[in-house]
């Protein structure tokens, strides 16, 4: 089998990371590729569809999320009023329990989202919202009439499969002159370089791709998507305690922070609050507007 290549430019993969740390998979499992040219990582070695299933089958939750709802949701309504979105209708592509659809909700605008996980879907549905449970190409084969004045992805990227294939589909779901607004983990990231290893967004297996500014910018730019704005935040309290654990070499299951969720809770409230400046000061999290 030949050497794998960059997916965003093409560009030769070299070792970037030998063992990162995740809850996700044991340690030394996978490693990260880089590419010299545009920036962008890769998982190594790339995970199967079965793989990935078993993965997220036996450890995927969204349940230490809903242990920051507060967070969660002063985070959504910071990034839906910097999309300007004031007017219109709007898609939540990977909406979890619908944290930023409430947001919109609140602000008039039509909203809709897109949950993978059966579970949040119904949770977000329950909430009153019309969320469908599937893949973004799913919805769009399953309305396609329906389009969008803005589409949010936030921490989805990363994990499909095809990224190319996600950004014609969310390109075709705009309306004229609509955005796209999209946050992923920054492979280029200070706190990266700090922690090493132990960053707390690598994820592998589940997150197969990691990019760097360059790498979103192009992938945009072959999909035919204009970008006007880029800003990066920090990370949430959830990566922040997972960051801090990995590089102390502690091992963190995904299911450790709500093994005793009151107390776990009460304790990310509290660093929540100690490290709220970081939300404005760190740049783990890239983000991007960008227009068709």
């Amino acid at each position: 089998m030949s050497d794998p290549s960059c997916i965003v430019c093409g560009g030769a993969l070299a070792p970037a990371v030998a063992r990162p740390r995740s809850s996700y998979a044991p340690l030394g499992s996978y490693r990260i590729d880089a590419c010299g040219g545009c920036g962008a990582g890769a998982t190594i070695p790339r995970p199967t569809a079965d793989e990935l299933a078993r993965c997220y089958e036996a450890t995927y939750s969204y349940s230490t999320h809903d242990l920051i709802e507060a967070e969660k949701r002063r985070r959504a309504a910071a990034l839906l009023a910097w999309s300007g979105a004031v007017t219109g209708r709007i898609l939540d592509v990977g909406c979890m329990f619908g944290f930023l659809l409430d947001e919109a909700r609140g602000r008039g605008l039509v909203s809709h989202g897109i949950e993978l996980s059966a579970g949040a879907a119904a949770a977000a549905t329950a909430r009153g919202h019309d969320v469908f449970a599937g893949t973004i190409e799913d919805f769009a084969r399953d309305r396609p009439g329906l389009r969008f004045d803005v589409i949010f992805a936030q921490h989805v990227l990363e994990h499909v499969p095809d990224p190319r294939g996600f950004l014609a589909t969310a390109r075709a779901l705009l309306s004229p002159g609509g955005k796209l607004v999209l946050c992923v983990p920054n492979f280029e990231a200070r706190l990266r370089k700090v922690a090493r290893s132990g960053w707390g967004w690598y994820q592998v297996p589940v997150h197969l791709h990691h990019f760097s500014s360059r790498a979103l910018h192009r992938l945009l730019d072959d999909a035919g998507l204009a970008v006007e704005a880029e800003r990066t935040r920090g990370g949430d309290t959830l990566f922040l305690m997972l960051s801090a654990l990995q590089t102390l070499g502690v091992n963190v299951g995904s299911s450790t922070a709500s093994a005793q969720p009151g107390l776990a809770r009460t304790a990310l409230r509290v660093l929540g609050e100690v490290t709220r400046p970081y939300y404005a000061l760190g740049d783990d999290e890239l983000a991007v507007i960008a227009r068709a």
